[in-house]
């Protein structure tokens, strides 16, 4: 276990439109507003989504590829910087009514809307560790 105290700087609200790619748009988001460390949070819909979940036997990541709409229950994460860049690690909880996907995001397109918050951090979170295949948060 590791842990560091941040406070929260300021809370940006940001709304992604239909046809805008989440990740890279929370990344572009960060980048103009200068977050080099935050907290995110999120809902709304998209329309086509890939979402991964990490397998620790094989240290690899399976992804499911999903069409047509579907609910952003939840969408949480962080920002960092990785090597220096701006890293989104974001999971999302998405439904389409029948089914739930649940994992890693690696990338969706938001259908209707997406309101986000970055809750920007007082210093930077940065993750540089690797153990197990993943890149851990420095603390």
């Amino acid at each position: 276990m590791g842990y560091k105290s941040y406070t929260l700087s300021r809370i940006h609200m940001v709304r992604l439109n239909v046809g805008d790619e989440i990740v890279r748009g929370l990344l572009e988001a960060s980048k103009e507003l200068g977050v080099k460390g935050g907290i995110v949070a999120g809902i709304g819909g998209v329309d086509r989504a890939k979402v991964a979940v990490f397998n620790p036997e094989t240290r690899e990541y399976e992804t499911t590829e999903l069409k047509g709409f579907h609910e952003v229950a939840s969408l949480l994460g962080n920002i960092s910087l990785r090597d220096g860049e701006l890293f989104a690690h974001i999971h999302v909880t998405l439904s389409n009514g029948k089914r739930i996907v649940a994992g890693h995001l690696v990338e969706a397109y938001v259908q209707g809307t997406l309101e986000t918050a970055i809750f920007e951090l007082d210093k930077p979170l940065t993750r540089t560790s690797k153990e197990g295949g993943l890149a851990l948060l420095d603390i």
